[in-house]
């Protein structure tokens, strides 16, 4: 199954409505989606935690059917079972046991939303394909390089999805309160650096993965480097700099 933005942003917004109600209207009521609770009471998915891949390059996983996936943990081949209705993640995501800066917040809360958006595109494929997956993944033993040649193809879809959950159209527009950023290059001016900080922390996801979600949603735009401009720093104020020529050669 194949969706538009369009449709995606729809499947979010009608996921988030069951799980909340109505989305709130009134920017000092923007809280940060509940995604493990989403997942866990939502959707009844189970979150798990184990040593994934040595090298970094696989922190979750989720399929349709119970499955058994081969890959290398502590130098070794290893193999584990990853149940259907599972998002399995690396241990290092695991939230802290005493009160700590989490430096894996981010990554975890979006790693989650990923796996949810995987389940829910799968429920809201048709019968018949979603058969099909299904038979993909039942009594199969995978390598990780099966794995992830069975899902490519959805990640577009699953990235999009996670990203509408945890940071909705909605929320943005009461946030920003319309207002676009500019990016000259990887560059903010200052205001619009503040303004992104902001957003950021309200909704508890780092700023690679808003900048992304801001630009998809025109929020953003990228402008050239060489344009940068900061209303706020008089030294990119051509003016100033022609006074201060001026009263230099006077």
């Amino acid at each position: 199954m194949k969706l538009s933005h369009d449709d995606i942003e729809r499947l979010a917004v009608s996921t988030l409505t069951r799980f909340m109600g109505e989305l709130t209207s009134r920017e000092k009521w923007v809280k940060p989606i509940n995604i493990e609770t989403l997942a866990m009471h939502q959707l009844g998915l189970t979150l798990d935690y184990t040593r994934l891949d040595d090298f970094g390059k696989l922190p979750s996983i989720t399929t349709y059917a119970d499955t058994e996936i081969k890959f290398r943990q502590y130098l070794r081949d290893a193999k584990i079972t990853v149940p259907a209705n599972t998002i399995v993640l690396d241990e290092k995501l695991k939230a802290p046991a005493y009160p700590r800066a989490d430096t894996e917040l981010f990554k975890r809360r979006f790693r989650i939303a990923h796996g949810c958006a995987h389940q829910i595109l799968h429920r809201a494929a048709p019968a018949q394909e979603r058969a099909k997956m299904d038979a993909s993944y039942i009594g199969r033993v995978l390598t990780m390089s099966e794995f992830n040649s069975l899902s490519d193809w959805r990640e577009w879809q699953a990235n999009a999805l996670a990203a509408a959950l945890l940071m909705p159209g909605k929320y943005l527009a009461l946030l920003l309160r319309h207002r676009r950023l500019k990016f000259y290059g990887n560059r903010l001016n200052q205001p619009d650096k503040l303004a992104l900080a902001n957003i950021c922390d309200r909704l508890k996801v780092s700023q690679t993965a808003m900048t992304l979600r801001l630009c998809q949603t025109g929020y953003a735009s990228k402008l050239p480097a060489n344009e940068y401009f900061d209303p706020t720093d008089i030294e990119c104020d051509d003016d100033f700099f022609n006074a201060q020529a001026s009263a230099i050669s006077v």
